[in-house]
């Protein structure tokens, strides 16, 4: 009797340590998915913090660009008066009625405008640079936005895997520890 008792519960224990190493593969697997969630949300804060930077970028420069186009429209306005007022006492001189004076008025206003020209050439040179810089800003904010949305789904999706593998584990430990409780009640009661 004591033989078919010790059978009996040796072969209890080594389908109880049957049971309990399939339910560890299992449980294992379930830690896998909720470690691999936990890396997907990991990866999409990573982008969502590469999609505000994109954007706090664009912001950057397109404020600069507008202050420099501020900048630049206050500069146009001060070459547009110098060269007037340059011309105007030139204009004086070529009315004069004293030829040398009039040839050095007239030597004097290519001068100017040449001065002008180069001036014009100047700032076109600069506000080409900032409306470029203004335009790389709006498409940086514009790609960051679409990133950050872009992110944003990815991360609900992220944290609906995330609860769903935890509550998986979860009940996948409930199940083995209620397995536990009932084999080791069975084995109690043959014993």
């Amino acid at each position: 009797m004591r033989s078919i008792i010790r059978v009996t519960s040796i072969l209890l224990l080594s389908i109880l340590t049957i049971t309990v190493c399939g339910q560890d593969d299992k449980i294992a697997r379930l830690q896998e998915r909720v470690e691999v969630a936990k890396q997907r949300i990991e990866a999409t804060d990573t982008l969502i913090f590469s999609a505000d930077s994109l954007i706090s970028v664009g912001e950057a420069m397109v404020s600069e660009a507008e202050e420099e186009l501020k900048l630049l429209a206050q500069q146009k306005k001060s070459i547009e008066r110098d060269h007037f007022n340059a011309r105007k006492s030139l204009e004086k001189q070529l009315r004069s009625k004293d030829k040398e004076e009039v040839n050095q008025a007239k030597i004097e206003l290519k001068e100017v405008d040449n001065q002008n020209k180069e001036s014009v050439k100047e700032w076109n040179n600069n506000y080409k640079v900032s409306i470029k810089k203004y335009d790389t800003g709006k498409k940086l904010m514009q790609k960051g936005k679409e990133n950050l949305k872009k992110a944003k789904a990815k991360m609900k999706d992220a944290e609906v895997r995330l609860k769903d593998a935890e509550k998986n584990l979860e009940q996948a430990k409930l199940v083995e520890q209620e397995k536990i409780k009932e084999q080791e009640k069975n084995l109690e009661q043959n014993q």
